[in-house]
């Protein structure tokens, strides 16, 4: 059985399980104490922890040493304010790291630091700076949530009977324990007006990989779609359609079936590297990163011509994303729609496994280090170029400018999209 790791978006484990521990380590890790007393020794730990861990120096247009000139003085005045008056107020601790790091492009990015001495009335002792929730609003074709975006597509999908001619229609909700949280799946097969027909996946999250290990529901649901695509005769299959629209990540395994299921050979999809020492631009070499043909479900779309068909929009994050840029990358029937991602691309290494290499989280999401910081381990290229704080552009885009929830307008670009082609 192929064994599946666990990770909060992707893990690409590029030969680091087998690396002797670092001769230096600049964290403190998941069990150690505070490393500083006074605001200003708090910003200097934090600022060189991330000058060594930081993984995307050669990308990122922050001026960091810029920043520490600039920032020092103004934690100076920090700490002579508590000294005169006992306190300061969580809000000017957040202004001045929203300042530092609020920029940064990983956008996987959660900044957190306990506030040593807050003032009486603070009603958050915290700060919190996630960059990625501080440059998607400045998008222009950025919209106010009207509440939870999964929801609204769900809603939409059970509904979809009363707008498209449906074959089959199959939903469940299966619980991946490696990611420790569950995932929504609808399957459906459309009929167009000519009687071919489209099988369709939406997956709120990418787990295909643990569900299918499962044999429950989940993966009875995957197994109808993917026979769909493959025992469905060239004459009656008009095209296949991926829905990524608000998926929050997961598993890169998942490649295995979402592409795999269609190559032939074995195929670079991306490459994939770590910072190896303690100098920012210290990194260790390029490593590729393949899918090998998976026999379980195979066509091959390319050679039969099948339009495959992805849809993704502002809210698809991670595997989300990187699954349709992937796709658009190695296959060449693929065709993307629908609205530039969220731009977090970067693989994830547990905590854990933070002695592997010099990058990556660190501190304790219980805060018991005074502070958290969840970064991107690994900086990953595809097609030549490293997509962080970008995401994916879609080949045709097409804008869910409703906020009530509407997101027929996508679904049915990709139907055009099939049917014109």
């Amino acid at each position: 059985m192929k064994k599946i790791i666990a990770i909060a978006t992707i893990l690409v484990l590029i030969g680091t399980s087998c690396r002797k521990q670092a001769d230096y380590n600049p964290y403190i890790g998941e069990n150690g104490q505070l490393a500083y007393s006074t605001y200003t020794e708090q910003f200097d730990y934090l600022w060189k922890v991330l000058s060594t861990g930081y993984v995307f120096w050669d990308v990122d247009t922050t001026d960091w040493d810029a920043a520490y000139t600039r920032y020092y003085p103004k934690f100076q005045e920090l700490d002579e304010k508590y000294r005169q008056q006992g306190y300061v107020p969580t809000a000017e601790l957040q202004s001045l790291y929203t300042g530092l790091v609020g920029g940064m492009c990983d956008h996987h990015m959660t900044f957190r630091v306990r506030n040593l001495h807050p003032a009486p009335d603070d009603q958050i002792y915290t700060v919190n700076v996630t960059p990625y929730a501080l440059e998607i609003p400045t998008r222009d074709y950025y919209y106010e949530s009207s509440g939870d975006e999964n929801q609204g597509i769900q809603i939409f999908l059970q509904n979809i009977e009363n707008q498209y001619t449906v074959v089959t229609h199959e939903s469940c909700i299966a619980y991946a324990p490696e990611l420790g949280m569950t995932i929504t799946y609808h399957y459906i097969l459309f009929r167009l007006p000519d009687g071919r027909k489209i099988p369709y996946l939406w997956q709120s999250s990418a787990g295909i990989t643990p569900v299918m290990l499962q044999n429950g529901e989940g993966a009875q649901l995957l197994d109808h779609y993917f026979r769909a695509i493959v025992e469905t005769p060239r004459s009656e299959l008009a095209g296949i359609i991926l829905d990524n629209r608000c998926n929050r990540g997961g598993y890169q395994d998942d490649l295995d079936y979402l592409i795999g299921n269609y190559l032939n050979e074995r195929t670079e999809i991306m490459k994939t590297r770590y910072k190896e020492g303690p100098g920012r631009y210290e990194y260790s070499v390029w490593t590729p990163y393949y899918i090998d043909p998976n026999k379980r479900y195979h066509r091959d779309i390319t050679a039969e011509n099948v339009p495959y068909v992805i849809l993704c929009d502002i809210n698809s994050v991670s595997m989300g994303e990187i699954e349709p840029m992937t796709i658009k990358a190695v296959l060449p029937t693929s065709h993307t729609i629908g609205e530039r991602t969220h731009g977090g691309t970067g693989p994830l290494q547990p905590t854990t496994c933070i002695d592997l290499n010099y990058g990556g989280p660190f501190g304790n999401s219980n805060m018991s280090e005074g502070h958290y910081v969840y970064t991107s381990t690994f900086e990953a290229q595809i097609s030549g170029k490293v997509w962080e704080g970008i995401g994916h552009t879609p080949d045709q885009i097409v804008l869910r400018k409703d906020h009530n929830g509407d997101f027929k307008p996508q679904l049915d670009a990709a139907f055009q999209y099939i049917q014109n082609r």
